[in-house]
């Protein structure tokens, strides 16, 4: 970068103009080495147009001494760096005659680069070019900070670049679930709406099968009656009476049963309860006589289950009813159901009524009733005195809700 003083073309030329400019001195001269702008004269008179003088604050900025500079284009601090389109417009507007105002790279002696901003401007004698005055403003910290702050704009345009993806993936991941969702909702939907529409055919059949179970049991109870009337002998019709009244019954609680839309969920103490309000307006020895009491925990089953139990309640009620007090004896009629453990519950039907002689007794239709009834629910049933007096019925089955079988 270092240039040598001989052998340059126009040194003593820039030598006599340096001269001819200190001989002329004046206030201009003394401001312009004064000042802390960096200035030139340059002679476009000469070849190349060589500086013919620089200041002290010029010296400092490029870093050589006088005789290094004089008859030099200031261009001779151009760099591979420098911009030659830049270089080239201000070989133009010398050429032209102009002023120009230019940002351009220089270099210092020592490589450091360096930005300036300058000015360059003809001095015209008689219509003609006699000097070139060149004044120069370093902008190396502006530059460096406009580089900082492009390459920091770049940066935060990189990351916001970068995350606007991630973004773009995480909502279209978003979009991707969001679709996905809504198709499982659709198939979910549409398979509530099949469950739906299953379940009204289900209700559908279970009504009409009801329908059918209560015609077949009508007219199995009308067979029966019709067999009676003209069956002469008394244990016979007598016999034929109490499978009518088992039929009636049976009747009864089917249609209990099957008033619910969902048989297959039977809130079991509000079926007891009504049963039970019916067996005693139904076949109460005299209104008062005998008080039945219910208790019953919590407990919810299908119709598999409570059609059994129910049949169980109603023959061990019914018996109890016609033969446990007899000749206007007053009683209760006690109806439980309760949770024993072990994964069992236990439904219990005792009264205090005049004991074993008015229970079941062995062989009889009524145990045996019971025994197929607690058979069916996969239990156990028991027909045994009370304590005290009257006769208790006991069925044990496991509890469906739990626990093991």
């Amino acid at each position: 970068m270092e240039m040598q003083r001989r052998d340059r073309p126009g040194q003593q030329d820039a030598e006599e103009g340096l001269e001819a400019i200190r001989r002329q001195g004046g206030p201009f001269v003394a401001a312009v080495e004064a000042t802390r702008m960096p200035m030139v004269v340059t002679d476009p008179t000469i070849r190349d147009n060589p500086i013919i003088y620089a200041n002290d604050a010029f010296l400092d900025l490029c870093g050589y001494d006088l005789e290094e500079v004089l008859g030099q284009s200031y261009m001779f601090l151009a760099g591979d760096n420098t911009d030659t389109e830049t270089a080239g417009r201000i070989r133009e507007a010398m050429a032209a005659r102009r002023t120009l105002l230019e940002d351009i790279q220089l270099y210092r002696k020592d490589g450091t680069p360096i930005w300036v901003s300058g000015f360059i401007s003809p001095v015209i004698e008689d219509n003609r070019v006699i000097q070139h005055f060149a004044s120069f403003i370093d902008i190396t910290y502006r530059v460096d900070l406009e580089r900082r702050l492009k390459q920091g704009r770049d940066n935060l345009e990189r990351l916001v670049d970068r995350r606007t993806r991630k973004l773009e993936a995480a909502k279209a991941r978003l979009e991707e679930e969001v679709e996905r969702r809504l198709r499982m909702e659709a198939v979910l939907r549409d398979t509530l709406a099949e469950r739906d529409n299953d379940l009204r055919y289900r209700i559908f059949l279970s009504r009409e099968v009801d329908h059918r179970a209560k015609n077949a049991l009508q007219l199995a109870s009308s067979l029966l009656q019709i067999q009676a009337r003209r069956t002469e002998d008394e244990s016979t019709r007598s016999a034929l009476h109490s499978a009518h009244e088992r039929l009636m019954r049976m009747s009864e609680i089917h249609a209990m049963l099957y008033q619910k839309d969902d048989p297959g969920s039977v809130d079991f103490g509000d079926y007891l309860r009504r049963l039970v309000h019916s067996l005693g307006e139904t076949l109460q020895p005299s209104p008062g006589q005998v008080v039945i009491e219910l208790e019953v925990e919590d407990f919810t089953c299908g119709a598999d289950l409570a059609t059994p139990l129910a049949l169980t309640v109603s023959e061990a009620v019914t018996n109890a009813l016609k033969h446990a007090f007899p000749e206007g004896r007053r009683g209760h009629i006690r109806v439980s159901l309760e949770t024993v453990g072990g994964g069992l519950m236990r439904l219990t039907v005792r009264d205090d009524g005049v004991g074993s002689t008015g229970g079941p007794r062995p062989g009889s239709l009524g145990l045996d009733l019971i025994r197929n009834f607690a058979a069916q629910v996969r239990g156990k049933a028991a027909v045994a005195a009370a304590d005290g007096a009257g006769t208790c019925v006991t069925v044990t089955f496991p509890d469906p809700q739990g626990g093991p079988d």
